[in-house]
């Protein structure tokens, strides 16, 4: 037996896609006849709505809205909004308000405006049939029920209807026929705007052609002295907008002149030296500190030469302040003269001491020790200048430091007193570019006209307006549709019958061995082998065969030998289908035998018994269960084919059986009979019953190498097809694919793109 690979197949729904919008527009195509019904209904219905409306006459007149933009300032921004493209949208506003629509009411009267009151009279007449009705029940019901809707106020008290008894005053009655006139305007007037031009077209509606002229002028007219009026209180807004701004302008030039005298005398209390002078100082300083810094520089230099050469007690003469200083000088020369003395006197006593030569070696230390004082008093005096010049040096500084904030505070309030004195200028510029403004707009207030005029008036109608008949008509046919393709969309969405070839795949996890094409259902099985024996290329006949193929060539080495065909249901065209695979594998010269399983369905037993028995039995009727039972041979149970001499073992017409067919296909004597079969034929075919409906087919599939599950086109359920496949699985049935059965090919076409649209368009083909 062949491995076959194990799906797991998805619960009820979760195969199920949401309609798509090819798969919305095949189910609205089919429906097309149905669409068309519906369409043609709603036409009906909507022409017998308008037969029976009253005429509507439309009356037109035509407004140009051209603002004039009013010059107040260079910048109009400042005092009125720039102009967005919204002007013409609020004048749209501005027509269908309250306010205009009560001036026409006022200038034209509630009852020239309202239709006859016979309408009104019949809905009062309505309305108080009603009120009558909800008393009486009110009256019916309980006490208990009666209190409770008057706390939920779903009735009105008992005392409320006495109470709202006395009529309206004239003015509420007044009021509210104003307000139905207004209400009765706004329900006919419509306005329409011109797109890209500043023409407003006001369309009015009524029954009566002269009152909706009159309507749609006196609309015109008000608008025009509501654009006068608007106008002019716009200007007059203006002018005392700009005469504020100006007095706002002339405190802020006062205040700012003030600060900027009182910014300049502070100034000069705090600063009585100019900034050239400081700069000046600033100056002379620094050049004083850099000369000084160069000094310190060489005074600490010096003193650090000399006082290093005193402290080693080195030749001090060769040290240059040393040598500079006249006493130290005068005691070098004398120290050299009492040196050469005492080489003198060592050259005539020679190591004798004399008291000459000890007093010239007295003189000769006098002499070195006063060298040394006196170097000891330069050296004190470079440190004191090193001093002094360091002192000199932070003094500088410190006075260069005050200079330099004192630059920086007045270049401040420079700073300062220019901004001042720049906003002053500014005031007084815009404070006089105001004051030539408002005499401009004083000018212009004389000459201001409304911004709109009327481009054409309203004349009476000669003939009644159409449009509101075809809205009416269009929209009830629009609405049929709707209707129609909403249900043509719902009941493709509930039904949930396999009609795709890809969606059986998808819900089964299994390869589709083919699709077997709708013959006619009255069709006898002997007139289905006839055509297949005769028209060998018609499109059932192929379909078999690539049937036939699938099973046994898509796996040389390990050919089925048994195979068992089943569905999920009755009625899918199992039995015929096993018929004609069989017949096409013995039109191979491959031995095959039908064994017609259905033991619950009578109908096969009826089509077997007219084949011609392979060996004449002396029973009445033998077949399949003769067969089990031992009351007669495998030869005398077994009819043929004439035609092509295939071996069918059905159950016998007249056989009758007590034992539950299950029992009969699982019993030891089935199972013999099978392998004894399988050494006799080269294939073995099972006409198994619906899976769904007896335990038999999964007692069978035990005992096939292949199982082939049939799918009825657009019958069988789904749901109905997992279930069957489930159970299969439940006892490892070694399923090799799926058969969509009964397609309708005209109509199969139609739900998808898929082979049938090929199979119908090259049907002469198969002929």
């Amino acid at each position: 037996m062949p491995d076959y690979e194990v799906y797991s197949l998805p619960h009820d729904g979760e195969g199920d896609e949401t309609l798509d919008t090819r798969k919305m527009a095949l189910a609205l195509w089919r429906g097309k006849l149905l669409l068309a019904a519906f369409a043609g209904a709603g036409f009906l219905a909507g022409l017998a709505h308008v037969s029976q409306q009253e005429p509507v006459y439309r009356a037109v007149t035509s407004i140009l809205y051209e603002p004039e933009r009013l010059q107040i300032v260079d910048v109009s921004e400042a005092l009125v909004k720039p102009d967005t493209g919204a002007g013409i949208g609020n004048q749209v506003e501005i027509l269908n308000s309250t306010t205009l629509l009560g001036n026409i009411v006022s200038a034209l009267g509630e009852d020239t405006i309202l239709p006859d009151r016979q309408d009104n009279g019949g809905a009062a007449e309505t309305g108080r049939i009603w009120d009558t009705a909800a008393a009486w029940l009110l009256d019916a019901l309980p006490d208990s029920v009666s209190s409770q809707l008057e706390r939920l106020g779903l009735a009105a008290p008992a005392g409320a209807a006495a109470d709202a008894a006395p009529a309206r005053t004239e003015e509420e009655a007044q009021e509210t026929a104003a307000r139905d006139a207004i209400g009765h305007l706004r329900n006919n007037l419509e306005i329409e705007v011109i797109s890209g031009s500043g023409v407003i077209e006001l369309y009015y509606y009524s029954s009566d052609p002269d009152k909706a002229a009159l309507i749609a002028n006196t609309i015109s007219e008000e608008y025009i002295d509501f654009q006068k009026v608007s106008k002019n209180q716009d200007v007059l807004a203006a002018i005392d907008l700009v005469k504020n701004r100006i007095k706002e302008l002339r405190q802020s030039v006062v205040e700012s002149e003030r600060d900027l005298e009182n910014t300049r005398l502070d100034l000069a209390r705090r600063r009585a030296q100019s900034a050239e002078m400081t700069d000046v100082q600033l100056a002379a300083h620094n050049q004083e500190l850099a000369a000084i810094r160069l000094r310190l520089s060489d005074s600490r230099a010096r003193f650090a030469r000399a006082a290093a050469a005193l402290a080693e007690g080195t030749d001090l003469w060769s040290v240059t302040e040393f040598r500079e200083s006249e006493l130290i000088t005068d005691f070098r020369r004398r120290e050299i003269e009492i040196r050469e003395t005492i080489a003198q006197e060592r050259a005539i006593s020679g190591s004798v001491v004399t008291p000459s030569s000890v007093r010239s070696a007295a003189l000769l230390g006098q002499a070195q020790q006063s060298i040394r004082e006196e170097a000891a008093y330069i050296v004190a005096a470079l440190e004191f200048e090193v001093a002094a010049l360091e002192q000199r040096e932070q003094q500088l500084e410190r006075m260069v430091r005050e200079l330099e904030i004192t630059s920086i505070e007045r270049t401040a309030d420079e700073l300062f007193i220019s901004r001042l004195e720049r906003e002053v200028l500014a005031n007084q510029t815009l404070l006089q570019t105001f004051v030539v403004r408002q005499k401009e707009i004083s000018e212009q207030a004389n000459l201001q006209s409304a911004d709109a005029r009327v481009l054409s008036r309203a004349e009476p109608p000669s003939f009644p307006d159409r449009q509101a008949s075809n809205r009416v008509l269009l929209a009830s046919s629009a609405g049929a549709l709707f209707i129609c393709a909403l249900f043509l969309l719902l009941r493709e969405r509930m039904n949930n019958s396999v009609r795709d070839p890809r969606d059986l795949a998808e819900i089964t996890h299994y390869p589709i061995l083919t699709s077997l094409p709708l013959t006619g259902r009255r069709r006898s099985l002997q007139k289905r082998a006839r055509e297949f024996v005769t028209r060998p290329k018609c499109l059932l006949a192929e379909s078999i065969r690539n049937l036939r193929t699938s099973l046994l060539y898509s796996d040389p080495d390990n050919q089925p030998q048994v195979v068992m065909l089943t569905s999920s249901v009755p009625g899918e065209g199992k039995s015929v289908t096993s018929f004609l695979t069989a017949l096409a594998s013995q039109h191979t010269e491959h031995d095959t035998i039908l064994v017609s399983c259905d033991l619950r369905d009578s109908s096969n037993a009826r089509i077997y018994s007219k084949f011609p028995r392979l060996v004449p039995s002396k029973a009445a009727s033998t077949g399949l269960v003769s067969y089990l039972r031992n009351d007669c041979s495998l030869e005398e149970a077994l009819a043929v084919h004439p035609d092509s001499g295939l071996h069918i073992l059905a159950a016998g017409k007249k056989e009758t059986f007590h034992e539950s067919p299950a029992d009969i296909l699982s019993s030891p004597k089935f199972t013999r009979m099978i392998a004894a079969l399988r050494e006799q034929y080269k294939l073995v075919i099972l006409d198994a019953p619906p899976v769904l409906v007896a335990a038999d087919a999964r007692l069978l599939a035990r005992m096939a190498d292949s199982v082939v599950y049939l799918v009825h086109w657009n019958r069988t359920s789904k749901n109905a097809v997992r279930e069957g496949l489930r159970e299969l699985r439940s006892v490892n049935s070694p399923v090799a694919g799926c058969v969509l059965s009964m397609v309708s090919q005209s109509k199969a076409r139609r739900y998808a793109d898929n082979e049938f649209i090929y199979k119908q368009h090259y049907a002469g083909y198969y002929s």
